[in-house]
């Protein structure tokens, strides 16, 4: 999951994939948020990865695993498939980068009028959903099938984020820091992008071309090296397109993951194939 977000906002693609009756899903609070510990210090997305990688050997999947990340999580993912690349049988990057994680001046501001301005928690949540989704978007009748029940998407975003946050614990203000000082450190260099397109490991990138928080640019970036086996564009999301687009992310997801528990490892050298559908 990405900074300060609970796990829990994995369900929507979690209880799809386990309704599969194929796949096991495993997730978990990042060290410093929701029931995992917060130690004082600054964190690093390598030492973040490597709090994921000892999760896995607890539960002994050593291989053939799935590794999928958002934002902040797709940075840690990056350097989980670093350290131990056999150990994976696809990755799907969204929203993320490789590259030195600098703030939006729209993250900046919204930031800080939570912080400094906004006193009422209604206003604090609606800076965040203005943050995190296109604000057309919000607005709209909600015409994905896994939100009929409400009126607006703005009443799915706001009722989910009330609902997640409620299975979760606050987040410390020390855990906030050092997620935020792992992210604002995080370089991936494009010598390892290459040296991890070179392993043949099937990857997925996926944008949204509104995103406030991370740049599509980065997106376009892992594109550019990464050359992976589909790269999904979708026109008008935002940051958060797990759940804002929650059934077309849940079938790209299913069809990644099928292709490559088939497919790989290869028994040649891999074919790719990048695509942009808008």
């Amino acid at each position: 999951m990405g900074l300060s977000a609970p796990c829990q906002a994995w369900d929507f693609q979690t209880k799809f994939l386990a309704a599969t009756g194929k796949y096991t899903c495993i997730l978990f609070d990042n060290r410093g948020n929701g029931h995992s510990d917060s130690p004082i210090g600054l964190y690093t997305t390598s030492q973040l990865a490597d709090d994921a990688l000892d999760l896995l050997d607890v539960f002994e999947w050593k291989t053939k695993v799935h590794l999928v990340g958002i934002s902040m999580g797709g940075m840690i993912c990056l350097e989980m498939v670093d350290k131990q690349v056999n150990r994976f049988s696809s990755l799907t990057l969204t929203s993320t980068s490789a590259r030195r994680f600098l703030p939006t001046w729209t993250a900046v501001s919204t930031f800080t009028k939570i912080a400094l301005l906004y006193r009422e928690p209604r206003d604090q949540i609606n800076a965040v959903m203005g943050l995190v989704y296109p604000s057309a978007w919000l607005d709209q009748v909600p015409s994905d099938p896994a939100h009929h029940q409400y009126e607006t998407n703005r009443d799915m975003a706001i009722s989910t984020f009330i609902r997640h946050m409620g299975q979760s614990r606050l987040q410390p203000l020390h855990g906030n820091l050092a997620q935020v000082s792992a992210c604002l450190r995080h370089h991936f260099s494009d010598a390892r992008l290459i040296k991890l397109q070179q392993s043949g490991l099937p990857i997925l990138v996926v944008t949204g071309t509104h995103d406030n928080l991370v740049p599509p640019a980065s997106s376009f970036h892992l594109n550019r090296i990464l050359k992976p086996r589909r790269f999904h564009v979708f026109h008008g999301s935002g940051h958060d397109i797990p759940e804002e687009q929650t059934s077309r992310y849940n079938q790209i997801l299913l069809e990644h993951l099928t292709f490559s528990s088939t497919f790989y490892p290869p028994t040649s050298s891999p074919t790719f194939i990048a695509e942009a559908k808008l």
